[in-house]
């Protein structure tokens, strides 16, 4: 009967156009929470949920997504959960594999209460954060049923909205839990190469490390998906749902979202892609070789 409560109050939202952010803060209110408590998921081992991570380079749609997600009834996304694990997050991609213990007790120790309320509300705890990306490699160790969706993006696209939020200039706050390589050439090299080559290294290094996890993992918990068709096709939108085992998608809702760009970048000059010098796009393609695995074209 709650379930048919809530989504009676958003499929009102959704017919009268109102905010799905406040509607659904409304339907919950108006919705008693299950009586569990953080013990019972400890002796559960958390096999109650089935919590979703988006794994990215952030700047990739991750906050359209977010918004996306808030039309379901069954869903509870979260894009800036507290703490956003900045540090952390840089120290769990240069040791996790040493030290897995460690980013095991952090990582739970940040999400558990977020997970906790969606068990209270029955609904799916979706984390759009790129801040989770690097703790990946533990994530099923502390949630065994927990799933995850790829989101990339094109990386020319992406190196441009980093140069223009300062990324890797020193001038930007979350530089501190920027990763840079640990070793190798590019370690001897990083002082001396340009912001393109910094920050392609970071969406060919972030997608490297994301895709050696999705060997670890089963293919039916895994979905992947380009950043430039969930802005297009709707379709995209539904494949999620169908994946997350969520409801409330309808296409004429979907279309509205997806057509009102959300989290622009309005800050900071640089060209377009298609507008670089060849020098620079070259420069793209020698630190970021992954871009043909998702079929970016880069000339």
């Amino acid at each position: 009967m709650k379930k048919i409560i809530r989504k009676s109050l958003i499929d009102l939202a959704h017919r009268l156009e109102v905010g799905a952010k406040r509607l659904r803060s409304a339907a919950d209110k108006a919705v008693p929470e299950k009586r569990i408590f953080l013990l019972d998921c400890e002796a559960q081992g958390w096999r109650n949920l089935r919590p979703c991570f988006v794994l990215s380079t952030g700047r990739s749609g991750t906050r359209l997504l977010n918004d996306l997600l808030l039309l379901s009834e069954d869903a509870l996304p979260e894009h800036e959960p507290r703490p956003e694990l900045y540090r952390p997050s840089r120290r769990a991609y240069e040791d996790i594999e040493q030290h897995p213990e460690i980013y095991r007790e952090v990582f739970k120790s940040a999400r558990e209460e977020y997970l906790l309320k969606a068990a209270q509300q029955e609904k799916v705890y979706i984390e759009t954060n790129n801040q989770c990306t690097f703790f990946a490699p533990v994530m099923r160790d502390i949630f065994p049923h927990a799933v995850f969706i790829h989101l990339v993006r094109h990386p020319g696209d992406f190196v441009r909205s980093g140069i223009r939020r300062k990324w890797y200039t020193g001038a930007h706050s979350h530089d501190i839990g920027r990763i840079v390589p640990v070793a190798g050439e590019m370690r001897d090299r990083w002082a001396e190469l340009s912001l393109i080559e910094k920050n392609g290294w970071l969406w060919n290094e972030t997608n490297r490390f994301i895709e050696d996890f999705r060997r670890t993992v089963p293919a039916e918990a895994f979905l992947f998906v380009k950043a430039e068709a969930l802005f297009r096709d709707p379709a995209v939108t539904r494949e999620i749902f169908d994946f997350l085992r969520i409801g409330g998608y309808q296409e004429k809702t979907v279309r509205k979202v997806i057509g009102t760009p959300v989290n622009v970048q309005k800050k900071g000059h640089f060209p377009a892609y298609r507008d670089w010098p060849e020098a620079d796009k070259t420069k793209l393609k020698k630190v970021a070789p992954r871009a043909a695995a998702y079929h970016y074209d880069l000339d």
